[in-house]
């Protein structure tokens, strides 16, 4: 029995052991033979010179948390304005932990002045550099801890709060970031102070970072000299906050297409087809990418989709017929500013329930026809449109215009339901939840009508006997 007790333990040890390598994406102590002791990090182990070329900093042995190197920025003579090296990192879009935690130590020297700042950034781009910090947390040789999702917050900004005289140089202080990409949530934490409760603050940042720089930076251009050194950075992922919703990779198993025949269905074995709702979308944007869903409106009045306070890039929006024909589309914000999306039935561009097509793309990757013309014409960009372009009585062929990688976006929906395994309805026409004798009439009275309606289950263009089997074959579903 004692046998048996050790080895599950020892299973279960391994096990843990395994998920924390998987959810570690990088650590360093700044140690030999990677780095070495006077020289710059520029160009080794991912790690290249950000803002004011790196200037200042070198691997030192002078001070060292862990090991005997750390990162060394010498702020004590002429180098003292801004600068910081970066390194991108990968967060895969379909990487189950949803929650990045980004720390560091650093080591304030006695003799720095009071507006030397010393700080953990992160950044929007993989090549980013402290211009474009989404998160970021700085302490000053005045104690003085400031943080937020700009740049500026990090050395202009309020601050967060006020280490103790006394407690914060000469030791070594933690830094860290945190941000949950399902709920925007993040946090910026200073502790390790020799007294007093550590400083921390809250924020909503929903773009996702793709590096993270360390630097140095001043308040005003007096007293601003100072020394400091870093170590022991980790970026590692956690599970998070769940999503709530249609993930792309997650549940639709892939990139989702981007015309007619390759849309992604939204479909689940557990989720009723037109009658289960799906009040958010996730995915990535690549190079070049538009992502494609087939969903389910039942009532035109109550449909909206939203990528306003979801996203941080300039989304486009756009629905169509399961048939490819235009049915509505927005480029920047109807209700206010921004160059999110919305589209929702206030023109009456949606006439009947029905499947639908919902896609997302990037700024000026517009929808064509087979001729290349557009099929909503280019402005104006904050209305929402039905279709108005020289393409507009044709239906989707392609997509114009390259784009460059976007990255996540979460559309926020109201009215839209699951379909099913078919992209179908599921055989539930008037969208009550129950396919019976009412589904099966709607099809006998509509038999042999054409043209998009709800009684035209299969989208083919005709009511027809294909669509009496497709509610037979599901009759008594949902009730």
């Amino acid at each position: 029995m004692m046998h048996y007790t050790r080895t599950a333990w020892l299973f279960l040890a391994v096990c843990l052991m395994v998920s924390w390598s998987q959810a570690q994406l990088y650590q360093t102590s700044w140690e030999a033979p990677t780095f070495t002791a006077g020289g710059s990090v520029n160009g080794i182990d991912g790690w290249a010179n950000g803002s004011g070329s790196g200037a200042s900093h070198s691997i030192s042995t002078e001070q060292a948390r862990t090991g005997s190197q750390s990162l060394k920025w010498d702020n004590s003579g002429s180098q003292n304005s801004f600068y910081s090296v970066r390194r991108a990192f990968t967060w895969a879009p379909n990487d189950p932990n949803n929650k990045i935690v980004v720390s560091t130590y650093v080591w304030i020297s006695g003799d720095t002045q009071t507006n030397r700042i010393y700080g953990l950034y992160l950044t929007s781009t993989e090549t980013g550099t402290l211009g474009t910090t989404i998160l970021g947390v700085t302490i000053d040789g005045d104690g003085r801890v400031r943080a937020g999702t700009s740049w500026g917050a990090t050395y202009l900004g309020t601050p967060i709060g006020q280490a103790e005289a006394g407690t914060y140089k000469e030791r070594w202080l933690k830094l860290e970031l945190t941000l949950d990409r399902n709920s925007g949530a993040a946090t910026a934490t200073v502790s390790g102070f020799s007294s007093g409760p550590d400083i921390s603050a809250s924020f909503t940042q929903i773009t996702e970072p793709r590096n993270v720089n360390l630097g140095t930076d001043y308040v005003t251009t007096s007293n601003r000299a100072g020394v400091a050194y870093f170590d022991d950075l980790e970026i590692r992922l956690e599970p998070g906050t769940p999503f709530e919703g249609w993930d792309e990779q997650q549940n639709g198993g892939g990139d989702a297409g981007e015309l007619v025949g390759t849309a992604q269905r939204v479909a689940s074995p557990g989720a009723q087809p037109c009658f289960t709702p799906v009040t958010r979308i996730r995915g990535d944007m690549a190079e070049n990418d538009t992502d494609m869903y087939v969903i389910c409106i039942t009532d035109p009045a109550n449909f909206s989709a939203t990528t306003v306070g979801t996203t941080s890039w300039d989304t486009q929006l756009w629905l169509f017929r399961c048939d490819g024909f235009g049915v509505v589309h927005n480029d920047d914000n109807p209700n206010g500013t921004g160059l999110q999306s919305r589209i929702d039935n206030r023109t009456n561009c949606i006439q009947s329930p029905g499947i639908y097509l919902l896609a997302i793309t990037r700024y000026n990757r517009d929808a064509v026809n087979s001729r290349g013309e557009l099929i909503w014409a280019a402005s104006p960009s904050n209305q929402v449109r039905c279709p108005d372009g020289p393409g507009q009585n044709s239906p989707l062929a392609g997509w114009s215009t390259p784009t460059t990688t976007a990255g996540r976006y979460v559309i926020q929906l109201q009215g839209a339901y699951f379909v099913d395994a078919n992209g179908t309805s599921g055989g539930d026409v008037n969208g009550d939840g129950c396919v019976d004798d009412a589904d099966l009439l709607a099809v006998l009275f509509a038999f042999g009508s054409v043209g998009p309606r709800p009684e035209d289950l299969n989208c083919d263009g005709i009511v027809d006997d294909a669509d009496l089997l497709l509610v037979l074959f599901a009759f008594g579903s949902g009730c």
